[in-house]
């Protein structure tokens, strides 16, 4: 088993010594040496065309020998924003601010992938820190909601260890850790100060491994495979399906042992879809697979794009209205309209406020801050989502549109095709284009020669049928004065697909076997927390041939990997790597 810094470091808390030897301890029973357990490979930085490339292509149906298999047994930490999720509904809080704790690394995109998760000495001083915030902030602002008792008693101490622990820690705890936490609330440590014990005792649980971690170990079946608990299944489906912590109802359905029938699993899936935790999880997965973020980081030049920075909020208000139009259009089609994953990339509508509108030069919906669903016309550049700009703004240059970034996303992350990184000597960076000189014609003449058209043929011919969006998202005619050319095609495929434009390449998407594969690789990556390789690519295959053969809904794809028996069922493996 990988090693974790947990155990090894000295946490530093207000109250003493004695505090600091009872953490320490805690840190250390808490996780121990187990065989057959992925904690990741290590940390780093991996990209979305690190590693080999895994399951994407055309579905077909698994091969006859190909049987689901157990996954492997893991020790999943929260992501960032699984931590901000967790600690609002454990502790009450609206928005808890939780930027100190070090940024995920990404994969694909991803932030929850377990191949890379690590706690280290910057997360850990970062959750002593943020943790006794957190706590102080509870005590003070819901303080009801948070201790079940009024009296501040032994009583009180040991009712609040016990629904608390249990909550914190996603199972009812242990009579050694219920002994473990009350000593927290020892007068040698508090003075005799009730909430201070009450806030010590938050702060341990909060850096505790069986808080920082979701454990997908399960119980020894005693057929070398391990059957995960009713409350390991309740942790799995509301972070798969909301990315926070169980709530009452499948805290219930755990502690009844319901849990263990998959009738039970299936119910709590769709319930949990169905709910606004569900929708803005369905929202992030979507914000993850496209690397929306990058438009949060991509810098614009302001003589270029006056227009983007003028108005109230100026460059900060587009971006979260392009933000808030991608979350309500894929809310809309996975929840509420076809919920097919045609629509996604063949719609005749989205949704914008009034600024956006004014930006996209469409007519104003009447709306300042919410996005309303608008039409767009049969005649309309738009139509799904890599003609938005949440897609367009965060894939192209300062001045410039980028054939390449966008073709290599949609390569990459919507067809499941790898390509691999440029030769260490190459400059990336584009220089101006020449007066008369279109993108497309810049970078034709850059890539032209030597080894570059080898990879470039490969994503630049994609990019070309977004060429009518410059570097902001705006349709436009010309760029640097010249008629834009929006021909291009898709080669690598099972035959080179052609298009003109960015309806014909989204439609081409929309109807494509190959990218309704890769978006149920893409969702495995999500809510499994690493690529199916060698034994899980089986669990996989027959995902891809249910989607692909019989047309599902996407909730109904959600919920069929919830129903399959690898998502409850674990096998003894060697660490996971990317």
């Amino acid at each position: 088993m990988g090693k974790t810094t947990l155990g090894r470091t000295r946490p530093r808390l207000r109250s003493g010594a004695l505090v600091l030897a009872l953490l320490t301890g805690a840190c250390t029973a808490e996780i121990s040496g187990k065989p057959g357990v992925s904690l990741g490979a290590g940390p780093g930085t991996v990209g979305s065309g690190a590693g080999a490339s895994s399951v994407g292509g055309p579905a077909t149906s698994p091969a006859a020998n190909c049987a689901e298999t157990a996954s492997p047994r893991l020790l999943r930490q929260l992501t960032r924003e699984e931590y901000r999720r967790t600690v609002a509904d454990l502790l009450s809080l609206s928005e808890p601010d939780v930027d100190a704790v070090p940024p995920d690394t990404q994969v694909r995109g991803f932030t929850n992938n377990a191949t890379v998760s690590r706690v280290t000495a910057p997360h850990l001083d970062a959750f002593m820190r943020v943790g006794g915030t957190l706590a102080s902030r509870a005590l003070a602002e819901s303080y009801d909601k948070v201790v079940p008792c009024t009296t501040q008693d032994d009583a009180c101490a040991q009712n609040f260890i016990a629904t608390f622990g249990a909550r914190a820690f996603r199972r009812p705890l242990s009579g050694d850790e219920r002994t473990r936490y009350l000593h927290f609330f020892d007068p040698a440590l508090t003075g005799g100060d009730f909430k201070a014990g009450l806030a010590t005792a938050i702060q341990a649980m909060l850096i505790a491994p069986h808080f920082l971690f979701r454990s997908e170990l399960g119980t020894d079946t005693g057929q070398g495979t391990f059957s995960l608990s009713p409350y390991e299944i309740a942790s799995a489906l509301s972070y798969t399906l909301w990315g926070t912590m169980p709530d009452a109802s499948l805290f219930d359905s755990a502690g009844s042992g319901a849990l263990n029938n998959k009738t039970e699993i299936e119910a709590q899936a769709r319930r949990l879809l169905a709910d606004a935790r569900g929708r803005a999880h369905v929202s992030n997965f979507f914000y993850e697979w496209l690397e929306v973020p990058k438009m949060f980081v991509a810098t614009k030049d302001e003589a270029t794009f006056p227009a983007l920075f003028s108005g109230a909020g100026g460059v900060d208000a587009i971006r979260a209205a392009m933000k808030a139009e991608q979350d309500a259009f894929v809310t809309n089609v996975v929840l509420d309209s076809t919920k097919k994953f045609a629509e996604l990339f063949a719609s005749d509508y989205s949704f914008v406020n009034d600024r956006l509108a004014q930006f996209y030069g469409l007519p104003s919906p009447g709306s300042a801050d919410v996005p309303v669903k608008v039409p767009l016309s049969a005649d309309s550049p738009r139509a799904g989502l890599i003609t938005m700009g949440a897609f367009l703004f965060g894939h192209a240059r300062t001045t410039a549109s980028s054939p390449t970034q966008r073709g290599h996303l949609i390569r990459e992350a919507l067809f499941c095709r790898d390509i691999p990184p440029p030769p260490p000597n190459v400059d990336p960076n584009v220089p101006p284009g020449a007066p008369g000189k279109t993108s497309r014609e810049q970078i034709t003449n850059l890539t032209s020669a030597g080894i570059c058209p080898s990879c470039h043929m490969n994503m630049d011919p994609i990019g070309f049928g977004l060429e009518a969006f410059d570097a902001v998202g705006q349709f436009r005619t010309t760029d640097n004065g010249e008629p834009v050319d929006t021909s291009g095609e898709i080669v690598g495929l099972a035959t080179t697909a052609k298009f003109n434009g960015s309806r014909e390449l989204s439609q081409l998407i929309a109807t494509s076997d190959d990218a309704r594969a890769c978006f149920v690789t893409n969702y495995y990556r999500y809510a499994r927390g690493f690529d199916a390789k060698d034994a899980d690519t089986c669990a996989l295959q027959e995902l891809q041939h249910d989607f692909v053969s019989s047309d599902l809904a996407i909730p109904d794809l959600f919920v069929r990997l919830a129903l399959q028996d690898s998502f409850i069922s674990r096998r003894t493996a060697e660490a996971l790597v990317q």
